[in-house]
């Protein structure tokens, strides 16, 4: 975060997170706790707003069980491109939304048969973040991925800034 009346750019961030993920299957919906991870460049740095791109990786969860006495599973992610906008809030809060494409894997096994389903999608999220000597920042924000099994995360994590 800047306190000059100036812009710039902070660069290269990287940061994790643990995700409560919460799925609609078509038997029925599934929860599973799940990490992410990712890289992004911050391109714009001003008092009213930030601007980033970030690459991600999602894990949507893994599930398994039975459905009329036929075994089930499934497991999937997603690798995400993202636009990212904050807007301070004083010296060491921000609000932010995120939007972009995932690249949604699911592999599913019904009946012992296994399938593969790869698709390209659109995600959006919303977050808000404590900044901490303007490297460390601690996060809780809200994904929905809008693929074939309609996933929404709520997750906490860090994220480091490099100059």
């Amino acid at each position: 975060m800047m306190l000059s009346g100036s812009v710039r750019a902070d660069s290269l961030y990287v940061g994790a997170g643990a995700y409560f993920t919460d799925v609609e299957l078509t038997v029925g919906g599934e929860d599973d706790i799940t990490p992410a991870g990712f890289i992004g460049y911050q391109f714009l740095d001003s008092n009213v707003l930030m601007l980033s791109a970030e690459v991600g990786y999602h894990d949507l969860g893994s599930w398994s069980g039975t459905l009329n006495e036929t075994a089930y599973s499934v497991d999937a992610s997603a690798l995400t491109l993202a636009g990212v906008a904050y807007v301070p809030l004083g010296p060491f809060f921000e609000i932010y939304a995120k939007a972009g494409l995932a690249a949604v894997e699911v592999e599913s096994r019904f009946a012992d048969m296994p399938r593969t389903d790869d698709d390209t999608e659109t995600f959006i999220g919303a977050g808000v973040a404590l900044d901490f000597f303007d490297t460390i920042d601690i996060y809780a924000e809200y994904l929905q991925f809008d693929n074939q099994i309609n996933s929404q995360m709520v997750g906490v994590g860090i994220r480091f800034d490099f100059f």
